[in-house]
């Protein structure tokens, strides 16, 4: 137990010292300014005050997840439900709450749980990739804090949200994977699809990264083309293949599980499907029209536009980065960012979101902070996007409507 303290001390110090200047800018950024007189309460703090201090870290879809903690999923066809909020992690805040009695306590509680195991799980796994010879290596420091710097990743540091779980979960996935424990590999990964609808995008990827290390799909050797510079796994060895190379799929449970319960509940097994039409009534949502509509519409709502103009320039660059993660690290991961872009694209009319769901891009942001380490300037990228993400964890706090 002291060994396991000692190995993430720093890591999780490091992600433990931001969660304590977000929370802290958070109150300050929706309350200060906006209360007249500002009354800061005496400590020790006042439990029935609690929301007052904290709330600014339960915005957009916060309130909904209290809603299920309280008072559990309802579903009314074509009127917003909540049923579009996955429940693994309002399950997990439920038990909390019934100890603490303050449901917005409970919830960032759990999330801020979630965000150290997140942060644990991130600094694991890039040291299990090679990227760094030591704990005290610049790459592997680097690559962590791509990850926990990423320009919206505020939302692992105790937002009432499911973002940290799930990174947290997929991350904890890949490495009983690359382990070999995949039976456990699937069970984690059933886990994270139980989290966020995005959560898909872990069942193929988990599958492809099982049957890579086990040699079922291999890169030719002496390959060239794209085939060799891409290091795509074209060559099938079905000899390699054995029953538990497939244990990964059990990851579909999470969401076969959810799916079970709305057809059980709503007589709807899709319900969270369907009602997210009303979320996004946009039509052909591949088309972007919503986007280019809130562009030439610039001078109406100008923060709208260039937040969901941010989102796209984070879409891009992790398109741009997936075939160098694929070089990296395989073509699991590869598949998985890939997945993870495609899921949002097709199902949002203006990418508003996206920068969210890309917290879990987590190979894309580990390869771009390894690449950095290498420059003397690299601080620069990291210092200017942990800037921003402080910035724009203020703006949220303040309910400005930003991802």
């Amino acid at each position: 137990m002291r060994a396991t303290l000692s190995r993430y001390r720093r890591p999780v110090g490091a992600w433990a010292a931001m969660a304590a200047l977000l929370l802290v800018l958070q109150h300050l950024s929706s309350r200060l300014g906006r209360e007249n007189p500002y009354r800061p309460w005496p400590w020790p703090l006042p439990w029935e005050d609690f929301d007052w201090y904290f709330s600014g870290w339960s915005q957009f879809d916060g309130p909904e997840y209290l809603k299920i903690v309280t008072e559990g999923y309802s579903y009314t066809p074509g009127v917003r439900s909540n049923i579009v909020w996955f429940p693994l992690y309002p399950l997990l805040v439920r038990p909390v709450n019934a100890l603490l009695h303050q449901p917005l306590a409970a919830a960032i509680l759990v999330a801020l749980l979630a965000g150290a195991f997140a942060a644990a799980a991130v600094w694991t796994w890039v040291g299990d990739r090679g990227v760094g010879h030591d704990d005290r290596s610049r790459a592997r420091w680097f690559a962590f804090g791509a990850c926990l710097l990423y320009p919206y990743a505020w939302y692992l540091y105790g937002v009432v949200h499911s973002d940290a779980l799930f990174l947290g979960l997929v991350v904890t996935a890949c490495l009983l994977v690359e382990r070999r424990h995949l039976v456990a590999a699937g069970l984690v990964g059933a886990l994270a699809t139980a989290t966020r609808p995005t959560g898909m995008a872990v069942i193929p990827a988990l599958l492809v990264l099982s049957l890579e290390r086990a040699g079922v799909l291999r890169v030719p050797e002496g390959a060239t083309g794209l085939v060799g510079r891409w290091q795509l796994p074209v060559r099938v060895d079905l000899r390699a293949l054995r029953p538990a190379v497939l244990a990964p799929l059990l990851s579909v449970a999470g969401i076969g599980a959810y799916i079970v319960f709305l057809w059980a509940r709503f007589d709807e097994p899709l319900a969270f499907q369907v009602n997210q039409r009303v979320y996004h009534p946009g039509d052909l949502p591949l088309l972007k029209r919503a986007f280019f509509v809130r562009w030439r519409d610039f001078g109406d709502n100008p923060t709208y536009a260039l937040t969901i103009g941010l989102q796209l320039a984070m879409v891009l660059l992790v398109l741009w980065c997936v075939p160098a993660v694929i070089r990296r690290f395989g073509f699991g991961y590869g598949v998985y960012c890939a997945a993870l872009v495609a899921i949002p694209t097709f199902s949002t009319e203006d990418f508003m979101g996206t920068g969210r769901y890309l917290i879990a891009a987590f190979p894309v942001w580990v390869l771009l902070g390894e690449r950095l380490s290498r420059r003397n300037w690299g601080w620069a990228p990291l210092a200017a996007s942990g800037t921003l993400m402080v910035a724009l964890s203020m703006g949220f706090a303040r309910s400005w409507y930003l991802t």
